[in-house]
């Protein structure tokens, strides 16, 4: 009987956690405080595709087409499928369709490759401040001021499209 009591509060205790944890992410109402954890996740997505790769760094083989250096990403995300479906964590289908196509994003020789070039963010996504500026059912507009890791701050504006039951960031380098 005291295992099962066990079991049962168990039971009752995760679905309390879980069910907080994903509704304040998914609820109707957005948040401040979930869009900014939206947008730094979004934010990390960002640079994760631009860098190629999630979790580990690898050599990315470099060539040229068409007169522009391109260099593969690594295995994590060396088809379009397999980026597409780590972005749509945190972006729309057509921020990540117009995002693939702006950044320049090819398929060469059977594997995702992408223009050469530096950068990471400087944007502190986590400390920022934001400003409800447009409310619709299902769609919400914030503008943020973000520190910059050099002491200063720059201003975005960042929408977000309700995608089933989870917000989404409706445009792939808002949160560049």
């Amino acid at each position: 009987m005291k295992k099962f009591a066990v079991i049962v509060v168990s039971v009752i205790l995760f679905g309390i956690l879980s069910t907080g944890v994903t509704a304040n992410t998914t609820s109707q109402n957005l948040s401040d405080a979930n869009a900014i954890k939206i947008a730094n996740n979004a934010s990390i997505h960002f640079w994760n595709a631009l860098h190629g790769y999630k979790n580990t760094s690898c050599l990315q083989k470099t060539f040229t087409y068409k007169g522009t250096q391109y260099s593969y990403l690594c295995k994590e995300f060396n088809t379009k499928d397999k980026l597409v479906k780590y972005l749509s964590e945190t972006f729309t289908n057509s921020a990540i369709q117009k995002g693939l196509k702006d950044y320049r994003y090819i398929t060469y020789k059977g594997k995702l490759a992408r223009p050469v070039g530096d950068g990471f963010g400087m944007l502190e996504w986590k400390k920022a401040k934001v400003k409800l500026i447009d409310k619709k059912q299902n769609v919400r507009s914030y503008k943020f001021t973000v520190p910059t890791v050099d002491g200063g701050s720059v201003k975005r504006t960042v929408t977000f499209y309700k995608s089933g039951s989870k917000w989404k960031v409706n445009k792939f380098d808002a949160v560049q």
